[in-house]
């Protein structure tokens, strides 16, 4: 029974971790917790505890046990959660360029390496799920757990972000530039982590979420550059 309703609760998580982070939801709509409930087919048990991890997730705040506000996507939201992940991601990297076995560097960096040469790779999907690889590595290998808990948190608010800011910039004219660019940035990082630098495994780790949030805050004030 207790592996049941496990289940149940992981479930309802990450239905409605998805739900939200696609917008099936409204940025700062007030949902019930029944309608969440109504929406999974579930009981409002598992809503209310999926509810209060997608609160350390930075998705939602909850009202007095009536339901959640999903939070907004403005500009203060990404400055502030991209804040975060700056200083969360810079110190993984830091940690990372002393531990992180040589395998898993020679194999991000045979990833990332042919998209050099080949800048409509580096505009599509795969780079997106490398970048993604590359972080998620880093703080695998970082040794801290508390950093890696930090991470997972901001990593599920920013994949919100994230889609938000694809959909602005995937037709802007900027886009391969902006790409090889965030590839190069990689590049930097994995250069870091093969030297064994920390503290240059940090700055370019740093500079590259500075960056990014940069090309998102520019193209959610001008969408149409």
């Amino acid at each position: 029974m207790k592996n049941k309703s496990g289940a149940v609760r992981s479930d309802t998580y990450e239905r409605l971790k998805k739900a939200i982070i696609k917008g099936k939801y409204a940025p700062g709509e007030l949902v019930q917790i029944s309608e969440f409930a109504r929406d999974l087919g579930v009981s409002r048990t598992p809503v209310r505890e999926a509810l209060s991890t997608l609160e350390r997730d930075f998705l939602v705040d909850l009202i007095d046990g009536r339901g959640a506000i999903i939070r907004p996507i403005n500009i203060d939201e990404i400055r502030n959660i991209n804040q975060l992940r700056e200083i969360v991601d810079g110190l993984a990297a830091r940690l990372s360029a002393k531990l992180m076995p040589n395998g898993v560097i020679q194999d991000l960096r045979s990833r990332f390496e042919p998209m050099l040469s080949n800048p409509e790779m580096a505009e599509t999907e795969i780079h997106s799920q490398l970048s993604h690889k590359l972080h998620k590595a880093i703080t695998d290998s970082c040794g801290n757990w508390v950093v890696q808990a930090q991470w997972r948190h901001l990593d599920i608010a920013f994949s919100r972000i994230k889609l938000k800011g694809w959909e602005i910039w995937r037709d802007s004219a900027e886009k391969r530039e902006i790409s090889m660019r965030r590839l190069h940035e990689h590049m930097e990082i994995i250069d870091a982590l093969e030297k064994r630098d920390p503290e240059r495994a940090e700055i370019a780790a740093r500079n590259h979420i500075v960056r990014a949030t940069e090309d998102v805050l520019k193209f959610m004030v001008n969408p149409y550059q």
